[in-house]
């Protein structure tokens, strides 16, 4: 993996989607996704949604379906059938608003000149993509790539990932997301998949970072192979950190597919 030759953000071009791909800079910043309408129709269509909660130490509420939870599983049937349920849920969501996973597809779609489409497991149908977040608590030091994530899916087989964040609500102070760029080579053993969340701090040491602040209306992509932290929005603060968004892989076609 390369290093970064801009810490910066940069629009959303096809030169600049490769280069992030390629992880040669550090972030897109898609401004003006959303109406001020839209962004307040939204958090609160999510905030009355069916939001559950991770099992980690910071408090993070969710609506939708992570594969990442069915990495274990060898029955790949359970994880798609949960899909059925949190593409429920997400529908009670966007058909108050707008849908967000779509839009993004289609901004995608228009810079890049391979496919992009919502990843599907052959056989068994199409992956959740648009994971619902009220994240006001901050999240630790993690990294996300499939093809250390994951063991017996077809997404083990792209070449990169980015992760994209549409942000409905901010907290107004703090909520920012800190990407280190250290791309993640942990030791790989057979039929094991690595810890990949609560990392050393090590991996951030020495190493170039951006810091983003989570804006309403935006999207911010980035490439998460790179060890990534957000922090706590402020003490007492009256919104929250609502934000929906997904992963972007690309596969040995060079198409483009999206899950969460």
């Amino acid at each position: 993996m390369t290093t970064w030759k801009s810490t910066g953000e940069h629009e959303l071009t096809s030169e600049n989607l490769v280069a992030l791909l390629n992880n040669e800079i550090a972030a897109i910043r898609i401004k003006g996704f959303a109406t001020p309408k839209e962004c307040a129709d939204f958090a609160d269509a999510a905030k009355h949604g069916n939001v559950k909660y991770y099992s980690v130490a910071r408090k993070i509420g969710y609506i939708g379906q992570a594969q990442y939870e069915y990495r274990w599983n060898p029955d790949k049937s359970l994880y798609f059938k949960a899909v059925e349920e949190a593409n429920h849920d997400l529908k009670d969501v966007v058909e108050k608003t707008f849908d967000p996973v779509a839009r993004f597809i289609q901004h995608l779609a228009r810079v890049y000149p391979e496919s992009v489409a919502v990843a599907e497991e052959p056989g068994l149908g199409k992956y959740y993509a648009g994971i619902i977040r009220l994240a006001s608590q901050g999240v630790d030091l993690h990294v996300d790539y499939a093809p250390f994530n994951t063991l017996d899916y077809v997404i083990k087989n792209i070449d990169a990932q980015l992760g994209w964040n549409f942000f409905a609500e901010e907290p107004g102070e703090g909520g920012a997301t800190t990407i280190y760029n250290n791309p993640w080579s942990p030791e790989m053993k057979p039929g094991e998949i690595p810890q990949s969340y609560g990392l050393d701090k090590s991996l951030t040491e020495g190493v170039p970072s951006l810091t983003y602040e989570p804006t309403a209306g935006d999207i911010v992509i980035f490439n998460t192979r790179n060890p990534h932290e957000i922090s706590a929005g402020a003490e007492g603060a009256v919104r929250d950190r609502v934000s929906i968004g997904s992963f972007v892989g690309r596969m040995p076609d060079s198409s483009l597919v999206l899950w969460a």
